[in-house]
């Protein structure tokens, strides 16, 4: 399964920037752009794995659970 990275709009609009074969890739491709295009706020680059496209941005997109009551409290 591919790695997928997306820049993602202040609209919540995802944009594909490219899908990699390895999380090495995917990893410093995020950071580039993070350095490059959105050092105040991390969260415009983000990265996915999933089987496919529409399942990486309904992933990104879907609101998830709190894993523990720590994330919980810091939401």
């Amino acid at each position: 399964m591919p790695y997928f990275v997306f820049k993602i709009a202040a609209d919540k609009k995802f944009a594909l920037v490219k899908a990699c074969a390895q999380y090495k890739e995917a990893k410093d491709l995020c950071r580039e752009l993070r350095i490059a295009e959105s050092p105040d706020n991390p969260n415009a680059v983000r990265m996915a794995f999933a089987e496919d496209e529409p399942k990486a941005r309904r992933l990104l997109s879907d609101k998830r659970q709190p894993s523990s009551p720590l994330e919980e409290w810091e939401a």
